[in-house]
């Protein structure tokens, strides 16, 4: 876990004879190397298999997954039963390769998830290779660390989610023009292999924020206004056009209608519509989020900034990913739906950038970012395994009825592969907090293995609690068995894209559209809700059931008979 940025004197500490010191003072060694390793993969890894997979992108994701296994078909993406054509295929297609190759050893959805794990470690590799041509060796391990401790990636970054395929895209794009510098030709290349992973990731935002960011660079300084960068474009040009051009005309060669629905989801923006306060709102949505997003990496990219102020033209470690973090956030503002997961590739220069003047941040404040690190990381740690005891205990009273009010019936079984995980990455934390010397490295090294041992606590100790509370498969058990034998066929009002694909896996449930007209021989009706707004049903329909999720107060589901 070396941290080789800073070049001050560590400050002496003790050592008792327990375990030798850790000073990230520039140096590699075996024990830093492992202790960065394990860093990497706790973080990667908890969260990918042993949970169900949960609403919003992973429902999505591996309903379509689902159904390319059912059907065969992995061009003609469906959920329950219904063309699908809002998501790019690259994800789809290497989620279902894992769920198809490894389904046997893992549940299916297990499998699937294993491909944000995979497209994650590239990205992670391709900043740490963008990192060491930009700043140098001593920033390979540092840029990781940074990139993986931002407060806004750490959910996205395990679940099923196309987002992670673009990312992965636009870390390699950003490493081929690091690399345009020194070899143009095989730096246009990885650019734009870089553009075409990204539009087959995740569509045209993630390709564009690349393609927005060349156009700016001959603006941005002159290293980018010469023959060399020419070339460079030119062969970029080459590399993504025939990746970009893949999907679109295997969407035509399937039908005409498949493209013409996937163009008219890929391209719609807040600008093709009257302008109204929601859509400046949403303007604004990402300069919103991103103090805690991206956090810690934004306050060192602006002290990086403030520090070459008066010499940025000629530095070019700052001056690109500085012209890149505004390409990124520019086009995102402007033509990405105001989500979360639509800022990833905004963290990527953030981290390059908050790599490039370490050495120089005041002392004072690296020594605050490390100790409100650990403050803040101790105290979520304790809370962890507060929560934990009061599971199984009953004990402390206070935290036991909390559970038992979050997740309403649920008896906690215990795991002594969980346990003994969990408590040996705690003491691992321990020991690094204690035994590594003060500089400014190890602010960031502190921060990203605190948050690594709260992840891994959260996917250990918690998770059966999570899974509990945010899965459907008792409410899709539940629903099932108030539909009687001999139903026609069920209709649907308001019900979510992602409620229909799990309840279609964990019960083969199927639903057609309230406007279809085949919805008019339904003798069944199941209605999504908000609690607070439940619509009358209408004439001729009675109530037979009302349920839903454990604790969940937004959702609830009602089943009607005709």
């Amino acid at each position: 876990m070396s941290s080789p940025m800073s070049t001050e004197s560590p400050s002496p500490r003790v050592n008792w004879g327990l375990t030798p010191t850790i000073s990230f003072d520039g140096t590699s060694t075996p024990l830093k190397t492992a202790l960065f390793l394990v860093v990497c993969f706790a973080w990667l890894l908890p969260g990918l298999v042993g949970h169900d997979p949960w609403k919003y992108d992973e429902a999505i994701v591996f309903g379509s997954v689902t159904e390319m296994l059912r059907s065969g078909d992995w061009l003609t993406f469906r959920i329950a039963g219904e063309a699908y054509v809002e998501k790019a295929p690259l994800f789809l297609w290497v989620a279902a390769l894992f769920a198809k190759v490894l389904g046997g050893v893992l549940p299916a959805y297990d499998a699937a998830r294993l491909a944000s794990g995979l497209f994650m470690a590239c990205t992670m590799a391709a900043l740490s290779a963008a990192s060491i041509e930009l700043v140098g060796l001593r920033a390979l391990r540092l840029a990781v660390l940074l990139f993986i401790g931002c407060l806004g990636l750490l959910l996205r970054a395990h679940e099923m989610t196309p987002d992670l395929a673009g990312l992965a895209g636009v870390a390699l794009g950003l490493y081929g023009l690091v690399l345009a510098a020194r070899r143009p030709r095989l730096g246009g290349l990885a650019a734009g292999a870089g553009v075409g992973v990204a539009f087959l990731g995740n569509g045209f935002l993630h390709a564009g924020v690349l393609v927005a960011t060349m156009a700016v660079l001959p603006a941005a300084g002159r290293f980018w206004r010469t023959r060399s960068y020419a070339v460079t474009l030119g062969v970029a040009l080459a590399a993504a056009a025939p990746l970009v051009a893949i999907w679109p005309a295997i969407l035509s060669f399937a039908s005409h209608d498949s493209l013409a629905g996937w163009l008219a989801t890929a391209t719609a923006s807040r600008w093709q519509g009257p302008f109204g306060k929601d859509q400046a709102s949403d303007l604004a949505y990402f300069a919103r989020v991103l103090p805690w997003y991206a956090w810690p990496a934004w306050p060192l990219a602006a002290w990086a900034v403030w520090r070459a102020r008066r010499t940025l033209r000629e530095r070019r470690e700052v001056l690109l990913p500085l012209a890149a973090f505004a390409a990124f956030f520019l086009v995102t503002s402007l033509f990405g739906d105001a989500r979360e997961a639509n800022g990833l590739p905004m963290l990527l220069p953030l981290a390059l950038l908050g790599v490039a003047e370490l050495d120089s941040l005041p002392r004072g404040a690296a020594s605050a970012l490390d100790w409100f690190g650990m403050m803040t990381f101790l105290f979520f740690g304790a809370l962890l395994w507060l929560g934990f005891a009061a599971a199984m205990t009953g004990k402390p009273a206070f935290a036991a009825e909390i559970i038992a009010r979050e997740v309403p019936g649920y008896r906690y079984q215990f795991s002594f592969i969980a346990f003994a995980l969990a408590s040996l990455l705690t003491m691992i934390w321990i020991v690094v907090v204690a035994r590594s010397l003060r500089s400014n490295s190890r602010a960031i090294v502190n921060w990203t293995s605190g948050i690594t041992m709260v992840w891994m606590l959260m996917m250990t100790l918690g998770l059966q609690l999570v899974d509990q509370a945010r899965s459907y498969r008792g409410l899709a058990a539940r629903v099932a068995a108030q539909i009687p034998d001999g139903t026609a066929c069920i209709v649907r009002r308001n019900l979510g894209d992602p409620q229909r694909a799990l309840l279609d896996y964990y019960a083969r449930i199927r639903t057609v559209r309230e406007e279809d007209p085949a919805a008019a021989r339904c003798d069944t009706m199941l209605v999504q809700a908000a609690p607070v707004r439940i619509a009358q049903a209408g004439p001729g329909w009675t109530e037979v059931w009302r349920g839903s999720r454990p604790g969940d107060r937004s959702e609830v589901f009602i089943l009607y008979r005709r």
